[in-house]
């Protein structure tokens, strides 16, 4: 897999943009016409017209523009132009107010080291047969006196950030699995019910990600009222895609299970899959601190992110916001 390592300019509004050449084969542009409506004429209409409203808004101080940034946003929002807007402007806001979520997702930091080395969560490395990349979450393999909630959460973004510019995965979607076997009261504790309303409201506004299904291994019964109020959080869409299994063995039976770790029923053991995706989160690591710098001017975004591309709509800022023009 080719890995992106450039750091991108943040410049919010540049002299020039990058040209942008599809990599991938006819097999993912028929994907991509089926379930995004995405053609090259349509592709370039939406980053055009996302590039005119962010150099447009004065609030947006810092940010990436090209087009592997911009399209984790227009795909997740099958190409409506404010729906994309609202939520790269989400994404934005939660980042500069979650600073501890959020800032230094660095490979390098030895407590995130600590948890990837754990394998507590490791992107798997082959693609299901839907061609969607599946990411598995491991609560045994935390250590609790080690670890906090922000500094998962931090792991999480992290893991997040390094795929999100990858294509595939951007057009395919993504898999969760999480092996909730050893799911103990005191991870659970660890989250408050406030914090777990901001992660699902950043997961379903703010994170361009296609999560097109989560499966939940050997949740105990003891998780069943947190599962319940996480579920209440979730859009009908998320809600639709949670798979509950027994047993390992229940989950990989409906799994490729090559694909699979060797614990997990697979060939390659998951040392080996961590230690291939720690090398690509140090390939891509100036690339993650630079997103750092990203800027906007908090004081001048609503608190509803749709409102204000409706009302920039609706002031004319971003022309009529063309109407993407479909052959």
């Amino acid at each position: 897999m080719e890995i992106d390592t450039m750091i991108h300019s943040i410049c919010a509004n540049p002299a020039t943009y990058q040209k942008y050449n599809w990599t991938l084969g006819d097999k993912f542009k028929k994907t991509a016409k089926s379930e995004l409506r995405e053609d090259e004429h349509i592709r370039a209409q939406g980053l055009a017209q996302m590039r005119d409203w962010i150099a447009k808004s004065s609030h947006i101080k810092k940010c990436r523009t090209d087009a592997l940034f911009l399209l984790r946003f227009l795909r997740t929002k099958k190409y409506s132009i404010p729906q994309a807007c609202a939520m790269l402007e989400k994404y934005l806001t939660v980042r500069q107010t979650n600073p501890v979520w959020f800032e230094r997702l660095d490979i390098n930091d030895p407590e995130i080291e600590a948890v990837i080395d754990g394998g507590y969560i490791v992107p798997l490395l082959e693609r299901d047969d839907h061609g969607r990349q599946v990411i598995l979450s491991v609560a045994g393999n935390l250590d609790l006196t080690r670890v906090s909630s922000a500094l998962l959460a931090r792991v999480h973004f992290l893991v997040q950030e390094v795929l999100a510019d990858d294509e595939q995965s951007q057009i395919c979607g993504y898999v969760h699995c999480v092996d909730d076997r050893e799911l103990s009261m005191k991870l659970m504790g660890m989250w408050s019910l406030v914090d777990m309303k901001k992660v699902a409201d950043c997961i379903q506004n703010g994170l361009p990600s296609r999560i097109n299904g989560i499966n939940l291994i050997g949740l105990p019964s003891t998780a069943a009222t947190l599962l319940e109020f996480c579920v209440s959080l979730l859009s009908g869409k998320l809600r639709k895609g949670i798979n509950l299994f027994r047993t390992v063995e229940d989950f990989a039976g409906k799994m490729n299970r090559k694909i699979l770790p060797k614990e997990y029923g697979g060939t390659v053991p998951m040392a080996d899959m961590i230690a291939q995706f720690k090398e690509r989160c140090r390939q891509k690591r100036a690339q993650l601190l630079a997103l750092d710098e990203m800027q906007i001017e908090l004081s001048k975004v609503p608190g509803h992110c749709p409102d204000s591309c409706r009302r920039d709509l609706e002031a004319g800022m971003i022309g009529s916001f063309r109407k993407l023009e479909v052959d």
